[in-house]
């Protein structure tokens, strides 16, 4: 079994054993991108997160968003105010966000790709790589559905959250940016 890295995606090293299938993929964290995360804890985790060159939400273990790195703002044109509980669902402009319940609280909420790996992260510490996710949107400059890939990992009491764009709509996630590249 191959063993790749989950934020750098960079091989790094077979898995062997019994029932281990020679074409599967087991995620972790490289060398590389875990000293990067252990440096980061002299340097402040905004600055850390905005050396990443793909979109990175922070988010606490209630789901709600804490940080977003400088692609992440860029793509979104969002960023957390304080004392404001921005949850993803608002971020990715879901339709469903949206309702009078509220992001996590409507009927489409429990089949949230991006709610329930962030969600199995904070309950077992495992990170979920490259889940395929897709956000319902309603707007009228905006493409109705974009399909991602998000790849969480637990950090302290959070969860840090990359977002790779994977096609859909017109290829962008929000009106007038650019299309995340993948």
């Amino acid at each position: 079994m191959k063993r790749v890295c989950a934020w750098c995606r960079a091989e790094m090293n077979q898995v062997g054993g019994s029932g281990h299938d020679d074409g599967a993929v087991s995620h972790g964290i490289c060398e590389r991108c875990a000293d990067n995360i252990a440096f980061q804890q002299g340097v402040s985790l905004q600055l850390y997160i905005d050396s990443l060159p793909l979109p990175v939400l922070v988010m606490d273990n209630e789901g709600v968003i804490q940080s977003v790195n400088a692609k992440g703002r860029e793509v979104f044109g969002k960023k957390p105010e304080k004392g404001v509980r921005l949850l993803s669902g608002m971020v990715f402009e879901c339709q469903f966000a949206r309702l009078p319940e509220g992001c996590g609280r409507t009927i489409h909420c429990s089949g949230c790709a991006i709610r329930r790996a962030i969600s199995l992260t904070i309950e077992t510490g495992e990170p979920q790589s490259m889940v395929p996710a897709s956000i319902s949107r309603k707007s009228p400059d905006i493409p109705s559905a974009i399909a991602l890939t998000i790849t969480t990992v637990k950090v302290g009491d959070g969860v840090l959250l990359r977002v790779d764009y994977s096609g859909g709509g017109a290829g962008t996630l929000s009106a007038g940016r650019k299309a995340v590249p993948s």
